[in-house]
């Protein structure tokens, strides 16, 4: 329940299935129980409920997830009712329909509301500019990384310097080796591949056309056609249900590359630090830029070589140089990333070892969870006026 004297924080998310988005909405939630505030979470549902609910945070559930204009000016009422009952102190939103409705209630009882953009700002439709333009207008902008924060002050009426640049961060301990069995990884790496000498090869990512399967798909075809000797098993995680067609024509892809008996189509995965530690490479092949790109950092953090594309907020996880960290590749480039992929299979295991001090060093400097939640709570503190 929440404690008497706190200033509450309301964070508004559309649902709380597992996401970027949701696991920040969660990680402030549980950060902020040991702050001098009070968390509370406005969503729809989803599977992350318990989790909240099991860190003692107050969740209330609202169909806020319309986007269609009658319910979104339908929610301003209900908002208003929710923020007066629950005498909220600032409100933080991370989605566009919440965002609009947040904006004229929270206006109308004089309540701070802040926007973290966790999306795409650019677009090139005028309704959808319109529609997206709600996320600059808070007392606040968080963006989540610099790629993100330059593409708002293209197409928004704000400037670099009013913009906070809070990339994700993850607990470092959460995918320290230690956490995890040798029988434990063993047991993950005999259901992904047949064979104990198979490479395993893991893209985790939700199952869309611009996630980069179907590329991961031919870039093995090429590896296969090249080096016969070579066995690796490819093994995409995700959730199955929502594109069930898309999944459908990837079977049919790797049918027709070669790559069927290599690849696994498989379900959400609910302990990723596992799965980074089972797995040789992580891939990460976006077509389209993503704004930052959890992935990556995950993959760091647990020491693991990660290939993606170089492009968007990605550009600026992966180190290069001679402290490399992983291996960038050229946008919806087959041949670049089949190279890269056929490069990480080569390393030695001292430079195996090289990379994954540095990735995980990087990491802990620059995208730790502490990190992520520390400069969100100066955020809060400065729209507040809070004196620390």
């Amino acid at each position: 329940m929440p404690q008497k004297n706190k200033k509450i924080i309301l964070q508004i998310i559309p649902n709380m299935e597992i996401g970027g988005a949701e696991k920040s909405v969660l990680e402030i939630g549980s950060y902020l129980k040991k702050s001098q505030y009070e968390p509370m979470v406005l969503t729809s549902g989803g599977r992350l409920i318990e989790k909240l609910k099991n860190e003692d945070i107050k969740v209330i559930i609202r169909k806020i997830d319309q986007k269609d204009p009658l319910n979104i000016y339908k929610n301003i009422k209900i908002l208003e009712n929710i923020f007066s009952e629950n005498k909220i102190s600032l409100i933080h939103t991370r989605s566009r329909a919440p965002a609009w409705s947040t904006f004229y209630a929270a206006k109308k009882l004089n309540i701070p509301f802040i926007t973290t953009w966790h999306g795409h700002a650019d677009s090139n439709s005028y309704l959808k500019k319109k529609y997206n333009s709600i996320m600059a207008k808070g007392n606040a902008v968080i963006a989540n990384s610099e790629y993100t924060a330059k593409n708002i002050t293209k197409n928004y009426n704000i400037e670099l310097n009013q913009i906070d640049i809070i990339p994700r961060g993850v607990n470092i301990e959460d995918y320290n080796i230690d956490q995890f069995s040798n029988k434990s990884i063993n047991k993950l790496r005999s259901e992904w591949s047949e064979d104990k000498n198979q490479k395993i090869i893991l893209l985790p990512a939700r199952y869309s056309d611009w996630k980069g399967h179907e590329l991961a798909i031919k870039a093995i075809s090429k590896i296969k056609e090249k080096n016969t000797n070579y066995q690796i098993s490819l093994v995409f995680v995700g959730n199955k249900e929502a594109n069930s067609k898309y999944i459908l024509k990837l079977k049919k892809i790797a049918k027709k590359f070669n790559v069927d008996t290599n690849l696994k189509i498989l379900g959400n995965f609910d302990n990723m630090p596992l799965a980074y530690h089972a797995c040789d490479i992580a891939l990460y092949p976006s077509i389209k830029p993503e704004p930052f790109g959890r992935v990556p950092i995950e993959a760091q953090a647990a020491g693991c070589l990660i290939i993606a594309s170089d492009h968007g907020g990605v550009k600026e996880t992966i180190l290069d140089g001679e402290m490399y960290t992983g291996f960038k590749v050229r946008i919806n480039d087959v041949d670049d990333l089949a190279k890269k992929i056929d490069s990480a299979l080569n390393l030695n295991a001292s430079e195996l070892d090289k990379i994954k001090q540095r990735s995980i060093n990087n990491v802990n400097k620059n995208f730790s969870l502490e990190n992520m939640c520390k400069k969100t709570l100066e955020v809060y503190d400065r729209i507040l006026n809070v004196s620390v």
